[in-house]
């Protein structure tokens, strides 16, 4: 594995692996600017700004980290830090690092930005974009699943839950399927790993709440007490 380097362009401090990103660049960690050079093919909603871009032969994904809940009305994208190797960016891009290196199904972190402002910071992270991928919620407003990939989905979370890693935020847009049918986990902001067992069973619990919000807001949205039991069952399968 590459080591790992930090620079530091003007306010910024950069992490990164030089084998993906070899000369980083301030246009990298701005969408905006991205933008306006044409180098976006597509953007994502959700917890943070994330657009999708080429460099060269690579295809990235910026997300830009915001707050959510009512103290996102007072600071937005600010967070409270002296550190930046206790940032929010910098954590989630090594525990990325640790999970590829424990052959998880996760993005390959790229860089993590930190803008240090006083006692705030604000963050980037940069990982490889999937291609041609949807998020399970996009797929299940338009389509059906079969019993295999609801197989394939449990599986996906059970070698999580093995290697010890909590997402904390385990809902429909965290999962991602690929065109051949790979699953992966994304966005582990504020996740890590976590001794014992009682926790696993909750990460579950929170995926069905958010299965069947979804299905709430829209009856059409296909999702069922028989394709969560496929889904369990793939949990329960993996040996």
């Amino acid at each position: 594995m590459t080591a790992a380097r930090t620079v530091k362009l003007g306010k910024r401090w950069i992490l990164f692996n030089p084998a993906l990103m070899s000369e980083p660049k301030l246009d990298f960690f701005d969408c905006q600017l991205l933008e306006q050079q044409g180098m976006i093919h597509g953007r994502a909603t959700g917890r943070g700004d994330t657009c999708f871009y080429d460099v060269g032969e690579s295809s990235w994904a910026l997300r830009h980290y915001l707050r959510g809940g009512l103290i996102a009305r007072l600071l937005k994208d600010k967070y409270f830090g002296f550190r930046i190797n206790h940032s929010r960016a910098w954590k989630e891009w090594l525990l990325l690092q640790q999970m590829i290196e424990k052959n998880l199904p996760v993005p390959v972190p790229v860089a993590a930005s930190v803008i240090k402002k006083g006692l705030f910071y604000q963050a980037d992270l940069v990982t490889e974009f999937i291609h041609e991928s949807q998020t399970l919620a996009d797929m299940l407003e338009s389509a059906a699943l079969d019993k295999q990939m609801w197989n394939n989905i449990g599986n996906c979370i059970r070698r999580f839950h093995e290697q010890s890693v909590y997402h904390s935020d385990l809902n429909a847009k965290n999962i991602l399927i690929e065109k051949k049918n790979k699953v992966y986990l994304i966005d582990f902001d504020r996740c890590g790993f976590k001794q014992g067992s009682d926790w696993k069973q909750a990460n579950l619990d929170r995926l069905k709440r958010s299965l069947n919000k979804f299905l709430s807001k829209s009856p059409g949205f296909n999702f069922s007490e028989q394709n969560w039991q496929q889904l369990l069952h793939g949990y329960q399968s993996l040996s």
